[in-house]
């Protein structure tokens, strides 16, 4: 486990206020406002346990797909210390994301971004989802030309600050499991499973967005990504509506149809069987 990083910014009668709102309220990350500034404090969580991680890794083998390989998140003091130095490492690279305020044995305080995520201005915003959804493309591919990944790479991580996209919430380190072309092959597709079954626009055009910014990435993360494609194309026969199958099912289906599409404009026609 690395080690604890320390980092303080605030006074002792700051604190006080600060672990005083904390004790009201149960939820492990809260907003809170400190002499007139919104800020987010994480807590720690109870260290975790990951059973189905040695079945991830033996379907990822298999299926010779390494991003589907597991990717350890120890809770507890260890996920802190992992947020905190990727969130230095990623703040170094020059990636937008939270900066560090304080950090404590017990928890850390960073500063507020914002409410409003890629994944509810998709939702709510439906006349700009194709601006919005394409900047986070972009900020994907800006990551990684840094030679940097995300964690989690979901549309509800990604969040619209100051005209951007900016990324939150790193308790993990991918790259801790896998090479750096299959963590960022790995964003790619967990950006893609998070957005297109709420996009409104055809799946063509979303494919032609799709490729034209995974295209401009490394061949290496193209290759990752198109040989998902060709691998789990054939989801796109799953049920497309939401009930009763439940927003898994769909956006499974809806993901495997664009891979499919974007695979087959890049010349690179998908397995049409698992």
């Amino acid at each position: 486990m690395p080690d604890q990083p320390t980092h303080h910014m605030f006074s002792p009668d700051q604190l006080h206020t600060i672990e005083a709102q904390l004790a009201r309220k149960t939820e492990r990350t809260q907003l809170l406002e400190i002499d007139g500034r919104q800020i987010i404090v994480k807590q720690l969580e109870a260290p975790l346990q990951h059973w189905g991680y040695p079945v991830l890794n033996a379907l990822a083998c298999v299926l010779q797909q390494p991003m589907l390989r597991a990717v350890p998140a120890p809770g507890g003091k260890a996920a802190q210390a992992i947020e905190i130095a990727r969130l230095r490492a990623l703040a170094a690279a020059g990636v937008s994301v939270p900066e560090i305020l304080h950090v404590t044995p017990a928890w850390f305080a960073l500063s507020f971004l914002g409410a409003m995520s890629v994944d509810q201005l998709l939702r709510q915003q439906a006349g700009q989802a194709q601006h919005y959804w394409a900047s986070g493309l972009q900020a994907i591919l800006e990551l990684h030309r840094l030679q940097q990944t995300a964690s989690q790479c979901f549309a509800r991580n990604m969040i619209w600050h100051e005209g951007k996209v900016s990324f939150i919430d790193f308790e993990d380190d991918p790259t801790s499991s896998m090479p750096l072309a299959s963590a960022q092959a790995r964003d790619w597709l967990l950006y893609l499973h998070s957005t297109a079954y709420i996009l409104p626009m055809d799946a063509e055009q979303i494919a032609q967005d799709f490729l034209l910014h995974l295209q401009q990435d490394s061949s290496d993360v193209q290759d990752e990504v198109l040989r998902a494609a060709r691998t789990f194309g054939w989801l796109r026969i799953l049920p497309k509506q939401r009930k009763p199958w439940g927003r898994d099912v769909i956006s499974a289906q809806a993901a495997a149809q664009v891979l499919y599409l974007a695979a087959r404009q890049a010349g690179k026609k998908p397995a049409r069987s698992h």
